[in-house]
Formats: structure tokens, sequence, C-alpha cells
């Protein structure tokens, strides 16, 4: 017979109550189930079993009238939640139940995240739909406005700017295009498309130095490449900057003499000799 319980035991049944207060209620349940299966290989003598007792009955009556447990101990709403009581000798039973308890609370709590992911998804889908379809009935206005709210509330969702500006894009709506790209740059520098599509867009729409821009973002963030140097030559070449094309196109050959944009616009230049 023991005059103290174990350190672990005791240790157990304050973390479980700790967890109740805190409302982390799975914990609380594997904590005091852990409790229970080590108090049952336990002898103590009567004092110490009575305390352990008191602590072990006030957990399982705070236990059943936690709001979180208000649907597995009184589905019926009648406010008279089910009991769970305590026996001695039956606490490996006891232990059973709490484990099953938080085994439900765990499969609920995963079915509501997938419900919720499956319905974020949907309101995603929606959202994206109606705004490609008003702007492919040429209501540009309200269009944009449904695609900007997809950029605001799936705003952490990796890609989805990337997304927005290709669709932008394809309906020949390039500033908006453009200006996504640009949002995907500042919240994910290292997504390479949306460089890309922010220079192609600016670059269509003749709006030369915002593509000036991008490619000045794109030098800081993944280093001068023959194939960047060549794109820049080209559009400084329509930008009627030729000494600056020139300059590009020299640097994209000597990475590359095949560079086919420096390639280009160096034989325009000869041309024009």
């Amino acid at each position: 017979m023991l005059k103290v319980a174990p350190k672990e035991l005791r240790e157990n049944i304050a973390r479980a109550n700790g967890y109740l207060r805190r409302n982390e209620v799975t914990r609380a349940l594997g904590a005091m189930s852990a409790a229970l299966r080590q108090y049952a290989g336990v002898q103590l003598m009567r004092g110490p079993r009575a305390e352990m007792d008191i602590q072990i009955c006030e957990f399982l009556n705070a236990l059943t009238h936690h709001q979180a447990m208000q649907s597995l101990l009184d589905p019926t709403h009648s406010g008279k939640p089910r009991s769970i009581p305590y026996q001695q000798g039956k606490e490996a039973a006891i232990a059973t139940v709490l484990e099953g308890l938080a085994k439900i609370m765990v499969n609920e709590a995963e079915e509501k995240v997938r419900r919720e992911a499956e319905a974020r998804l949907e309101r995603k889908k929606s959202l994206i739909e109606t705004g490609v379809q008003l702007l492919n009935d040429g209501q540009y206005a309200k269009g944009r406005a449904f695609l900007k709210r997809v950029a605001e509330e799936f705003s952490e969702e990796e890609g989805i700017r990337v997304q927005l500006g290709q669709i932008f894009a394809a309906a020949g709506q390039l500033a908006e295009a453009a200006e996504m790209y640009e949002e995907s740059m500042e919240h994910e520098p290292r997504a390479s498309a949306a460089y890309t599509g922010a220079v192609a867009a600016w670059t269509e729409l003749r709006e030369y130095e915002r593509a000036e821009n991008v490619y000045k973002a794109i030098l800081r963030t993944f280093g001068g490449h023959p194939n960047t140097f060549g794109k820049m030559a080209k559009m400084y070449w329509d930008w009627r900057k030729r000494d600056k094309a020139e300059e590009l196109a020299i640097r994209a050959l000597q990475g590359d003499p095949d560079q086919p944009e420096a390639n280009e616009v160096m034989q325009a230049l000869s041309s024009r000799r």
C-alpha cells in the first residue's frame, strides 16, 4: 500500500484538469485515460485514494457539463447530459469510454474540416465561374469584381493570383491581369509564372516602363539569364531604346549565342546601319 500516489499519476490528473479548463477537451480525455489506466494498477492507502477519487470525480463531472461534450452526452438537448460515473475497480472501463469519446471528437473535427474545405472549394469555383461568365458576356466591371473577390477571400492560397491573372489575360483584360500578376510577385516572390505573365501583359499594352520594372524584379529575384536579357533587348527595341536594346542583346549572346530575341535585335540593328 502506497501512502502517496505516484508522481506520474498525479501529473496526468492535474494535466487532464488543466486541459479541460483550457477547452482542450481531446487532450484532457487522453490525459485522464492514461491516469485511470495507471490508477487501476496502484494500491493506495485510504486517505490518498480518497483524494484521487475526488479529483477524478470532479473531472468527470466537469467533463459531463462541458459545452464540447453536449452533442455526445446530451444528443436530445434535454439539458440533462448522461453522466460518466466513477466506480472503484472500473478505472480501465472508464478509460475505454473516455478514449472512445476522444476518438469520436477527433473524427468529428476531421469531418468538419473536410466539409469546410469542400464548401470553400465550391465557393471559389462558383465565384470564378460567375466572374468568367460575366467577362464573356461583356459585363467587365462585374466580372472583375467577382474575380477580385476570389483574390481577397483566398489570398493565402498558393498560386491563386497567377490563376486569376491567366483568367484575366485570356479574357483580354490585360491591365487587370498584369496587376494580379504583380500582386502574386509580392505575395509569392518565387512564382516565376507571375513575372512572365506580368511582362507579357504590360508589353502587349505597350506599358514598357512597367514591363521594365518587372524585368528588374526578375533580375533581383532570379538573377541574370541569357533568355531574360534577350527578351529585355526585344522590349527595349520595341520601346525604341536602341542603345539599351543593343546592350542587353550583347549580354544575352555572351551567355547564349543562339538566343533568338537577341539575335533578332542584332540583325535589326545591323540592317539599319
